[in-house]
């Protein structure tokens, strides 16, 4: 199957972070008529009995990510739900965890407001990380050409030392390595060595075009 994190890969002429987009190299792959009837969910468990979902699900709505439950206390939870938690956590409400017992923290991790780690695969995020609000950590996707729109998951691992910066988004199957930075707003889709700083590419300026008396564009 063709791998896909809801993009093409970099193989058909993708680039998703730099100063400057990287055009097509030829024709871009085409994408198969979608018949979402016949998906059958190959290739992904989710670990855990119903009833473990359930209640993950529960705890997670009516406590875990309420802004009055203590950092403290939504570790304790974590571990409970089988995640492998180190010394030091800090976990901002809003917090979003799709299955804990994929969940591997190091110590002295941070995690901010809204950040959702989508773990349908192992997370591993190394000690000394900081996860900025709003950062999305995605294990889940599906495959470009396949018509029953099958998984296509694969496991994170962030580094120790390293810094994703808020509203990044980090898709399947990419290891950030250690003390790294990836600045906000940034889409990360393939691998990153140690010691990177990746930023998103900013907007730029210019002057606006002039408009008609009657306030309409020229």
């Amino acid at each position: 199957m063709a791998r896909t994190n809801g993009h093409h890969h970099e193989d058909a002429g993708w680039f998703s972070i730099g100063p400057k987009p990287r055009p097509y190299l030829g024709t871009p792959p085409r994408m198969n008529r979608l018949h979402l009837a016949g998906f059958t969910g190959a290739g992904y468990n989710k670990g855990r009995g119903l009833l473990w979902q359930a209640a993950w699900f529960a705890v997670q709505n009516l406590v875990f990510s309420a802004w009055w439950c203590p950092s403290f206390l939504r570790v304790q939870i974590l571990r409970a739900f089988g995640a492998s938690v180190g010394r030091g956590v800090k976990i901002r409400h809003g917090v979003k965890i799709h299955w804990p017992w994929k969940l591997s923290l190091g110590n002295d991790v941070w995690i901010g407001v809204d950040a959702w780690i989508l773990n349908l695969e192992p997370v591993t995020v190394g000690s000394d990380c900081c996860l900025s609000q709003g950062v999305f950590i995605c294990t889940g996707s599906h495959a470009f050409d396949s018509p029953t729109f099958e998984f296509d998951n694969a496991p994170i691992v962030v580094g120790d030392g390293s810094w994703i910066g808020a509203r990044a988004t980090v898709l399947r199957g990419v290891n950030i390595g250690t003390s790294c930075l990836v600045g906000a707003g940034a889409l990360v889709v393939k691998d990153v060595p140690g010691g990177t700083r990746l930023l998103a590419s900013a907007a730029t300026t210019g002057a606006a075009r002039p408009g008609k008396d009657d306030g309409e564009p020229r």
